[in-house]
């Protein structure tokens, strides 16, 4: 158990004596905490003697360390003991998850689906940063089993340094206290176990009216590219990927439906195709492949192309954040696309492509569509997502409007059922009208 000297980059002689010893194989070295007392030998060689008050110091940095080095085994003897307990009950060994290998262990934890490949990767970023910060602060912190409360404490402190949002602090914990929980030995405590979320401040958003429907389907009616995927969310409140890599074989013209797995929740839902969707999807040539090939291209290589195309369809429609001219007079907008949040935190979003959802929801549940069939659509596992986050309806007036204009905008201007029609046009005929009557319920019915 030698102890040693150690110099500083100028060459001086550090104060303090320095001890080095191992323990099950692994080699340390530790600043004891015992100052060199008077005058070491000239050779600076622990081989020779120095006076009397150094030969002291000496005698006091030797006890230090034997008690350091015997308190080491002792512990690594009762951690020892622990998984022999636990390997004699379960029969299996305790297995270690080195830092550094964090983001691949975590990704190795049983599910009962693959997690979307941005959320996985946006995941593992997070635990690596993590590794990161542990490996600053404690070097000597190697294992999941050496991180403390105060280290998981100091991290998420770190978060917030970063000016991260009230959720984004709540998802990294969550994070971090399901992947600890998954990866260290049953019984052991976990480090982010008592921490508690935040209280989050929610910016939702904002549902369009029919008239803003209609501007922004007009606004895209040139555009080829960004057209169809827009109808086909303001239709099926399907999410923005879900609407790009919609695939044929998820599309039956015939019986006019969409059955679809989600990307995000992996739930299957059931859409039904209303004329208006109808119609852009018969333009499309049907293969085995995707609805819109190039859609689904930029979406897997760049999405946030799609969002910038769709932005442009936005402003275009009058929906753009309103700038300021010289004199701090802001520009008139239809409406503007991002709120902002106290602290100077990112801005939120108000209206995007997620924005469809939330009116075709708003929609279904003013009309009265029963909240089970809006889940169908929509994927929800429960009913209070649906209430909190999509279900936004404004005064009585948008309510109205909702129920009386927006099935014609949906349906292309057919407020009634083929049925219906079929009814309206018998109750009318007459011997002279016969066969223009018998031609349009032909066409009703033909859709």
């Amino acid at each position: 158990m030698p102890l040693e000297f150690r110099k500083n980059t100028d060459g001086t002689l550090r104060p303090f004596w320095y001890g080095r010893y191992e323990i099950n194989g692994k080699r340390y070295c530790d600043n004891l905490g015992v100052k060199i007392g008077g005058h070491p030998p000239a050779s600076l060689s622990l081989r020779d003697e120095g006076d009397t008050a150094f030969e002291r110091s000496r005698a006091t940095a030797l006890a230090k360390l034997e008690g350091i080095v015997e308190e080491a085994r002792q512990k690594r003897g009762s951690a020892r003991l622990v998984e022999k307990l636990y390997e004699l009950k379960t029969g299996e060994q305790i297995e270690t998850v080195a830092l550094a290998d964090l983001p691949e262990e975590w990704a190795k934890i049983p599910r009962k689906r693959k997690p979307n490949p941005r959320y996985a990767k946006q995941c593992r970023s997070t635990l690596a940063r993590f590794a990161a910060f542990v490996r600053h602060e404690n070097p000597k912190a190697l294992e999941i089993a050496h991180v403390t409360r105060a280290l998981a404490r100091s991290f998420m402190d770190a978060e917030e340094a970063r000016g991260v949002t009230a959720k984004t602090w709540n998802d990294t914990l969550k994070l971090c206290r399901a992947t600890f929980k998954h990866l260290m030995p049953a019984g052991a405590i976990n480090p982010f176990s008592g921490i508690p979320t935040r209280e989050t401040e929610t910016v939702f958003r904002k549902p369009f009216t029919p008239e803003e429907l209609k501007a922004l389907v007009d606004a895209a009616r040139d555009d080829d590219f960004i057209r169809p995927v827009l109808i086909v969310g303001i239709c099926t409140a399907m999410r923005r990927g879900d609407c790009c890599l919609l695939k044929w074989n998820d599309v039956d013209l015939r019986k006019r439906f969409i059955t679809v797995k989600t990307n995000k929740t992996g739930q299957t839902v059931s859409i039904p195709i209303f004329p208006m969707l109808y119609d852009e999807l018969s333009q499309w040539k049907a293969s085995e492949a995707y609805v819109f090939p190039e859609q689904a291209e930029m979406y897997q290589a760049n999405p946030d192309g799609i969002t910038w195309r769709v932005r442009k369809v936005f402003a275009a429609a009058g929906f753009k954040d309103a700038e300021e001219d010289e004199n701090g007079k802001k520009e008139k907008v239809r409406g503007e696309i991002h709120a902002e949040r106290e602290g100077g935190l990112r801005r939120a979003s108000l209206r995007d492509f997620h924005s469809f959802r939330v009116t075709w929801v708003t929609l279904a549940l003013t009309a009265g569509v029963p909240l089970e069939l809006v889940q169908k659509v929509t994927g929800h596992k429960t009913t209070d997502i649906v209430l909190k986050h999509y279900f936004q309806p404004g005064q009585e007036e948008f309510r109205r409007a909702l129920q009386s204009a927006m099935p014609r905008l949906l349906t292309n201007g057919q407020s009634k059922t083929p049925m219906e029609q079929v009814a309206e046009i018998a109750a009318k005929a007459t011997s002279k009208t016969a066969w223009r009557d018998i031609k349009a319920i032909r066409e009703v019915l033909a859709g």
